[in-house]
């Protein structure tokens, strides 16, 4: 298996991060977490590139070769 990238590993911690936030978000419970959740998310995207807009709707894309993250789609 390839070596991971720092954008794959950026990428794979995006993504855990939005399915915890779906998680938390559902059960209802524990609102201190998920806005740490929520806040690391915005972060994260924010350093990755993603317009605010994106952020807020949670629309994350990116293009994958060769198993990694080529680049991140943010049109």
């Amino acid at each position: 298996m390839p070596k991971q990238t720092r954008l794959d590993q950026q990428w794979e911690q995006l993504m855990l991060l939005c399915e915890t936030e779906t998680k938390f978000q559902a059960s209802g419970r524990h609102p201190k977490v998920l806005r740490l959740i929520t806040s690391q998310i915005e972060e994260l995207a924010a350093d990755l590139g993603f317009t605010r807009k994106r952020i807020a709707t949670r629309d994350f894309r990116a293009e994958r070769r060769g198993g990694h993250i080529a680049r991140i789609l943010n049109d």
